[in-house]
């Protein structure tokens, strides 16, 4: 059939008993009405480009009135006119890859380059914090008034300001990545304000380090004990103690030898160890039987964490307002104390950023105070002669 479809035609026409009929409109070439033995009808526009018949479908009937969908028939028409395929820009708009794609993708090819211990940092915000609320959204439709949204829920409604900051990192690197591999053209997590962070040092006191030692050597958790004693002794990250094993340790040179894999910098990271560390590590391996220096429950896997026993340690040392990751900050300020250089406590740490040792710069303070005053006596003691 070919007459100009009206509202009346649209209405009455009917498939009968054949599975579906289309009735084309007289007036714009290529516009039609679909009807199926079921009762549906849809408005269609049919177009030829490079060589292709295309079919899209416009809308059905009576959420379309005939009127509308003849406008945008007209439209479609013009748009293939100009060399554009209404159709294709659909498909590509369908398979049009979404933040669950992209996680993916990134989680593929960029995360295992990280640390374990990132890995699973990364892992848990992408799918607990960015996925429930973008993760359908097609990467080229997310805006910086989304990331904004993220970073404003994280931060008030979860109450988890410096988190808020991590997550946004993240995607910002990304949607770099997308950047790079021409998914979208802009990054919309770029620019986007940080919530502020105040850089917090904690340093324990030689006293505060000696109630710990003797809480430590109470515990109940040998294991996470020694795992604490290793922390302290080394200024090592809690990932690299825990994850440790024995084949990394030279017992007899005194030396650990950290695989790329287990650094946050991804590099390998040679060290020798005090004389107190290396006692400790020689009585753990009298009884050791697996390859972790620190096994979890049947040996077989590291020491996941001594978030507990640590909380035990400081409420029975009377030690507050002091994190794990504190100690590493003590080994360091222990070691200016010692008059050790900035070069070898980043050395000791195994910093590859200058100013990443640079933090403790100020706790020379007191030594080259004691220094000047030395001078000072030495030219007064000389003026009295």
């Amino acid at each position: 059939m070919s007459e100009r479809i009206t509202d009346a035609i649209a209405k009455r026409v009917s498939a009968g008993d054949r599975p579906q009929v289309f009735f084309w409109d007289a007036d714009v070439k290529g516009f039609g009405l679909r009807v199926t033995n079921r009762g549906a009808k849809s408005f269609i526009l049919d177009y030829r480009i490079g060589g292709r018949q295309r079919r899209i479908t416009i809308g059905s009937y009576p959420d379309w009135s005939v009127a509308a969908a003849r406008t945008e028939a007209g439209n479609l028409k013009r748009e293939v006119d100009l060399g554009n395929d209404p159709m294709g820009e659909r498909h590509a708009d369908r398979s049009a890859p979404t933040m669950r794609d992209l996680w993916d993708r990134y989680k593929r090819d960029h995360l295992p380059r990280k640390a374990a211990r990132s890995q699973a940092d990364e892992t848990m915000m992408w799918e607990k914090l960015v996925l429930p609320t973008l993760g359908k959204h097609k990467v080229t439709d997310v805006t910086h008034t989304d990331i904004e949204a993220l970073h404003r829920d994280i931060t008030t409604q979860r109450g988890t300001p410096v988190r808020a900051n991590r997550v946004i990192e993240v995607v910002r690197r990304a949607f770099n990545l997308a950047i790079r591999w021409e998914w979208v053209e802009k990054n919309p997590a770029s620019g986007q304000l940080r919530n502020p962070e105040e850089k917090r040092q904690r340093y324990l006191s030689p006293e505060e380090l000696s109630r710990l030692s003797a809480a430590l050597a109470a515990h109940h958790e040998p294991v996470s004990a020694d795992a604490i004693r290793m922390l302290m002794l080394t200024g090592a990250r809690k990932s690299e103690v825990l994850g440790a094993t024995w084949e990394m340790f030279d017992l007899d040179a005194g030396v650990w030898t950290k695989p790329s894999a287990h650094t946050k910098q991804r590099k390998e990271h040679r060290v020798p160890v005090s004389a107190n560390a290396l006692t400790l590590l020689k009585r753990i391996r009298e009884t050791a039987e697996g390859p972790y220096v620190f096994p979890g429950k049947g040996g077989d896997q590291p020491l996941t964490d001594v978030k507990r026993s640590w909380a035990a340690v400081c409420k029975a040392a009377d030690i507050t307002g002091a994190r794990i990751h504190d100690l590493r900050h003590s080994f360091a300020s222990l070691l200016v104390s010692g008059g050790a250089s900035l070069p070898i406590i980043g050395a000791m740490l195994g910093h590859t950023q200058v100013q990443t040792t640079q933090r403790y710069a100020h706790l020379y303070d007191e030594p080259l105070r004691a220094a000047a005053d030395h001078v000072g006596k030495t030219i007064d003691m000389a003026g009295k002669k």
